[in-house]
């Protein structure tokens, strides 16, 4: 007998079953068909993505070995190209290179064209920062004391990528204009500043030697506190011995 039931429940089964597969089967079959073309879609963008990045990938390479091999124009003419036809991040690497170039021959417009690509908000950050600390190292090479900080202040923010960067800088600057104090006051925050990298801190160190060379080791003043002899203060603020609490050694 319970053989019987046991038949009746499978075929109650699978008259359940090809009803709901005949009531959801175009959906399905609809849902598998996009699956299968959305994969082969993603597939094919993947690839033609690969392909244009090895494409523009050899054009900029190209165009560095013609800045290497000193042909100027026609490299400035390749990264150029690469700038308005190629993926965002080589152009905006061919457009940094593009004005590296002109650099070489024509520092004010190349000045121009990183402090035009410091406000292109159509460039990620990074880039932006990148062609700040440029526009900035090249009024440093034109002896513009004035317009070298105001383009090396925005840089200094506590979380710029490029705040060492333009820290140090700044401390060259003042070294080199005989701006010793101020030299000296960048050095000194430098080589304190733990988070700062280490190769940032060794130079401050490095540097701090050139502008004692220079200026000579600066002594602290006469009148200077070097050390304060440890007391115990009483209930009324004299120490044991009727003292004031701390008493500066000369």
């Amino acid at each position: 007998m319970s053989d019987i039931f046991h038949e009746v429940d499978e075929e109650v089964q699978r008259d359940k079953i090809e009803k709901a597969w005949r009531r959801y089967q175009t959906p399905v079959v609809v849902a598998a068909v996009l699956v299968v073309a959305a994969t082969g879609a993603w597939s094919f963008y993947s690839s033609q993505r690969l392909k244009v990045a090895e494409a523009a990938n050899t054009r900029f390479m190209e165009a560095v070995a013609l800045s290497d091999a000193g042909k100027s124009a026609e490299a400035i003419a390749a990264f150029d190209a690469l700038t308005k036809d190629g993926p965002k991040g080589y152009a905006s690497l061919a457009r940094l290179r593009a004005a590296e170039e002109i650099a070489k021959t024509e520092r004010a417009r190349a000045t121009e064209l990183f402090d035009a690509m410091g406000e292109d908000s159509s460039l990620d950050k990074l880039t932006q920062e990148v062609a700040k600390l440029r526009s900035a190292l090249l009024a440093a090479d034109q002896d513009d004391r004035e317009k070298l900080m105001l383009k090396l202040g925005p840089l200094m923010t506590q979380n710029g990528p490029f705040r060492y960067s333009a820290e140090e800088w700044s401390g060259l600057d003042a070294l080199f204009n005989e701006d010793y104090d101020e030299a000296e006051r960048v050095f000194n925050l430098l080589t304190l500043d733990r988070d700062a990298p280490a190769g940032v801190r060794q130079r401050a160190a490095a540097y701090q030697g050139l502008l004692h060379a220079a200026r000579g080791v600066r002594k602290p003043a006469a009148d200077a506190i070097t050390s304060v002899t440890p007391v115990i203060e009483g209930p009324d603020g004299a120490d044991a011995g009727g003292t004031p609490a701390a008493a500066p050694e000369k």
